[in-house]
């Protein structure tokens, strides 16, 4: 089963995503940075999904699913620990330069402008990167934002599977063959229901205001 949309992830920028049960098609990926605050303008075609935090694609759709990895405290956990609450997933790993810094710094904000209702959420943080992210170097990194974010890691075998069960693109042949320290990777952030399942998918330019706001309407709904 394939789920086909357009999705606009940048000023100016307008890519076609492919999402499968099998794979996103890395070539198919294109990301630019922004600013955590800043507002979509509704006039800019580029920022169409940012705009109407809606992906295209419906809720229940085949993305997501289970996982056993260990946290930063190097405790053992699995999807069913964080069943009950909205899990906002996003992929990455502690040496990227741009997109991951800035983007765990607004699920922090969005944690934080929450409030009360930030019970409700678990804002995760997948590593790519097992190798070097191990739990104590999750543990440091993710103190220099708050103590709100949770870090997952594991064997390379296990972030495999579950970058599979999110359709989550990344590529760290170059790493591997040079020792440089960047991984080409999605940078898309996962709203999953109190039930595991997938509710939304939105872009790196979405704005703290925009995703709190879906949050609310979420929870409260």
């Amino acid at each position: 089963m394939r789920i086909i949309r357009g999705l606009a992830i940048g000023t100016g920028i307008a890519v076609a995503v492919l999402i499968t049960m099998v794979a996103i098609n890395p070539a198919l990926l294109k990301h630019v940075a922004s600013s955590l605050l800043a507002p979509v303008s509704g006039s800019d075609n580029g920022g169409q999904m940012a705009t109407t935090t809606n992906s295209g694609i419906p809720p229940g759709a085949p993305i997501g699913g289970s996982f056993q990895l260990i946290n930063q405290l190097s405790q053992p956990v699995t999807d069913a620990t964080y069943h009950g609450k909205y899990m906002l997933v996003f992929f990455g790993y502690s040496h990227c330069p741009d997109e991951c810094p800035l983007t765990l710094q607004k699920m922090v904000l969005i944690m934080n402008a929450l409030g009360p209702l930030a019970q409700h959420v678990a804002p995760i943080f997948i590593t790519i990167d097992p190798t070097r992210d191990t739990p104590p170097a999750l543990k440091a990194y993710l103190s220099k934002f708050g103590p709100d974010l949770i870090g997952l890691t594991g064997s390379n075998a296990q972030i495999a599977g579950v970058a599979h069960e999110y359709a989550v693109a990344f590529n760290t042949n170059d790493l591997e063959a040079s020792g440089a320290s960047l991984i080409s990777h999605s940078t898309y952030i996962y709203l999953m229901g109190p039930d595991g399942k997938f509710l939304n998918l939105f872009p790196f330019t979405i704005t703290v205001t925009q995703l709190t706001s879906v949050l609310k309407a979420q929870i409260n709904s």
